[in-house]
């Protein structure tokens, strides 16, 4: 049974989806941000200026809470496979790589209109900067022995931007291929030179 403060939340969280809905879809409209205006974005979602008012500070508050729902959503898919484990190998397959094609492929509006957003802090930089935090602090890449001939700091500066770079084309080529295929091609990258990774904030359920 909902308690009173779930119904509240959960009608916080309705109201949140229906504006970013509205932005999303009013930035893919016009291919820009700059020129929307927050009585648009209300209208669009049937609220009023109050309502938006109670949610977000303005627009740019409202546009980072799309940014976070979008870098939130690609860790989620990273670290969904390997939960209450200290340390997975892989043999070909990176299952995580395949979830984030299938995360961004479902949330496609989501990310093509962030796409349209060019700045200095872009989706492309934000998510480059978001994986070298992870993986220089949370998950350390463990690789094979050919492969340690190269620094770390600059081995994982290659494979980031090529991982950012091959959802950038996929993003810009408006989903062209399947995600299968995608996961496939960026594996690719990857499996001739990554045979682990461990987790340092995690640990497993074993004894």
């Amino acid at each position: 049974m909902l308690t009173n403060s779930n119904r509240q939340f959960k009608k916080k969280q309705l109201t949140r989806k229906l504006l970013k809905d509205a932005f999303i879809d009013l930035i893919l409209e016009n291919n820009d941000v700059n020129s929307i205006t927050i009585s648009e974005i209300t209208d669009r979602a049937d609220f009023n200026r109050g309502t938006f008012y109670i949610h977000y500070l303005d627009k740019i508050d409202l546009l980072e809470d799309l940014y976070q729902d979008a870098i939130e959503g690609i860790h989620e898919c990273i670290m969904k496979p390997y939960r209450n484990t200290d340390k997975v190998v892989f043999n070909g397959a990176i299952p995580s790589i395949k979830l984030i094609f299938e995360h961004i492929e479902e949330h496609k509006r989501l990310y093509k209109s962030l796409d349209l957003i060019e700045n200095n802090t872009d989706i492309y930089h934000r998510l480059e900067q978001f994986l070298w935090n992870l993986f220089t602090k949370e998950i350390e890449i463990e690789r094979e022995t050919d492969a340690l001939e190269t620094d770390y700091e600059v081995f994982l500066s290659f494979q980031i931007h090529a991982t950012v770079g091959v959802i950038k084309y996929w993003i810009k080529k408006n989903f062209i291929f399947p995600t299968n295929y995608m996961s496939e091609q960026l594996t690719s990258f990857y499996s001739d030179k990554v045979i682990a990774m461990n987790f340092k904030n995690q640990k497993s359920n074993e004894p």
